[in-house]
């Protein structure tokens, strides 16, 4: 079995267990020097790009010197460079080989292309595809160019290589931090006889809250709970035992790497401690939005500029661990008076006397900067899961905004033949739309289907994959926030943009201006 036979599996299963057992039988059955290239690729620790896609697309348009309309024309059909050069210049004829190991000679024939002449790797090319079935062209493309992307998350590749060898997967996380080195010894060294320190530095199932509407608020006894912010951050639990600090988002993805300003806040906290809380960014003086939080995620490396741009800490607000003892059992006023000495940035806990209370301090949430308030029984224990009768949510509505659809784009899966992947504006002061937000969801299977007929219909330029459309159709988008961004031209960034409706009862002059989004910015930190 080779990373070829992985991938179709990886490709054509919708069942994240199918995934989960076809990568543990490949990781099992693979010769070791494949496995760890191909753990490297899925976890995304190989993303240098060998191949540049600009010169991948001059191969295609040497190769069609007289018709470059007819790659223009595939590849927005298509919509991926490299499944575009696969189509076009793989041997379609070819099987995929799929039991030998393929990934260290790709690796080495990626190298010399690379070392080549741009016009001497143009011109070979479309010969070299043409010796690979159709799969294969597309994954040695993909793992040269760096877009190599596939339906499994690094979380699911270090499950199943901790079911593979038998070990746990908080020390397979553990290990795995930092360089990763694919060579044949790779499992070997994964499978070393466990710590008591490694075993201590696992996080715990976390807690989960259910959503609460305003009418349940009503039927609530205040003086049964305790209610705080709801803070948008990266929910993650603080891990502290005698050897090392660890933080590990809600996902099982330990994230310690990406925040070294928190690590070393922890160093004061004692041993043997599991602080759970928030991730948030800015500092607890200042707190900056979401948007500025994502600046600190999923980078090789966190540089000294980065740490002052864009600061984080941790806020907790709950004790599951204290001095080796495990407090989840534990009522949560208890844990909560544990933690309150402890000395640790903490999430502030009103105890409401009233429904009143708890109406004020949601109204309050979005002046925070948080994005709701969270409601605990005083009573409840810590345990895994989603549990009735422990933890609520009561969110901000959405904030909303009249939008103009100005490009669209084909989806994926079931929808990559529709045009369901749009970008939509509102006007700036120079009365010219700007772009504000891309929305993929919100439309119903028939919207979706009218609208693609006619933005085949009314398509004024296409820019690869992405068709400019006439500005005619409204749609109202909903959204958890919003902030300045340098990076996009509206200068503004929204947080998880969505269609609430079709707005087909209004024009494109009727969409919503910048000073719109400027005065929610307002009215969002108005305390």
């Amino acid at each position: 079995m080779n990373f070829v036979q992985l991938f179709q599996i990886l490709d054509t299963s919708q069942s994240t267990n199918a995934k989960r057992n076809g990568l543990v039988e490949f990781i099992q059955a693979a010769d070791p020097l494949e496995s760890a290239l191909a753990v490297e690729a899925l976890t995304g620790r190989r993303d240098r790009k060998q191949l540049k896609p600009s010169l991948l697309k001059q191969a295609a348009y040497q190769a069609f010197t007289d018709e470059s309309w007819l790659f223009d024309e595939c590849y927005a059909a298509v919509g991926d460079l490299s499944e575009t050069l696969a189509i076009l210049f793989a041997n379609q004829d070819a099987v995929s080989q799929t039991d030998q190991p393929i990934l260290d000679q790709w690796r080495q024939r990626q190298h010399a292309l690379s070392q080549q002449k741009p016009e001497v790797l143009i011109s070979e090319l479309p010969s070299l595809l043409n010796t690979l079935s159709r799969d294969e062209a597309f994954l040695f493309l993909k793992l040269s160019s760096g877009g190599f992307r596939v339906g499994v998350s690094k979380g699911l590749v270090h499950e199943a290589i901790a079911r593979a060898i038998d070990m746990d997967r908080a020390v397979i996380e553990e290990r795995l931090m930092g360089d990763f080195s694919p060579d044949p010894d790779w499992l070997d060294r994964l499978k070393a006889p466990v710590t008591q320190d490694e075993l201590d530095a696992k996080p715990l199932p976390f807690l989960l809250a259910n959503p609460m509407s305003e009418s349940e608020i009503s039927a609530l006894n205040p003086t049964d709970v305790l209610v705080e912010y709801k803070w948008d951050g990266i929910r993650a639990q603080l891990i502290k035992t005698h050897e090392t600090i660890r933080l590990w988002s809600r996902g099982d993805q330990d994230i310690t790497e990406q925040f070294p300003d928190i690590v070393e806040v922890a160093t004061t906290l004692p041993s043997q401690i599991i602080l759970d809380g928030e991730i948030l960014a800015g500092t607890t003086e200042h707190l900056q939005t979401f948007n500025d939080l994502q600046t600190r995620l999923n980078r090789k490396r966190i540089t000294q500029t980065l740490l002052k741009t864009h600061p984080a800490f941790f806020k907790a607000y709950d004790l599951l661990r204290l001095d080796g003892e495990d407090l989840r059992g534990h009522p949560l006023i208890a844990r909560k008076a544990a933690l309150s000495k402890i000395s640790v940035s903490q999430s502030l806990t009103i105890d409401p006397m009233c429904t009143e209370t708890i109406h004020s301090m949601r109204e309050e949430a979005r002046g925070k900067g948080a994005e709701g308030v969270m409601i605990k029984g005083k009573q409840s224990c810590y345990v895994g899961g989603r549990k009735a009768g422990h933890w609520w949510k009561w969110k901000l509505d959405p904030m909303t905004a009249d939008c103009v659809l100005i490009y669209a784009q084909a989806g994926h899966g079931r929808r990559a033949s529709l045009h369901s992947d749009y970008t939509l504006a509102c006007w700036n002061q120079d009365n010219e739309l700007v772009p504000v937000a891309k929305a993929y969801s919100g439309l119903t299977d028939a919207e979706l289907k009218d609208m693609d007929q006619w933005i085949r219909k009314h398509t004024l330029q296409k820019f690869g994959p992405v068709r400019q459309v006439e500005a005619f159709h409204v749609f109202e988008i909903g959204f958890e926030g919003i902030a300045r961004s340098t990076r996009h031209k509206s200068g503004i960034a929204l947080r998880f943009p969505r269609i609430l409706r079709w707005r087909q009862d209004v024009g494109p002059k009727d969409a919503d201006h910048l000073t719109h989004f400027e005065a929610l910015m307002s009215d969002a930190h108005a305390v």
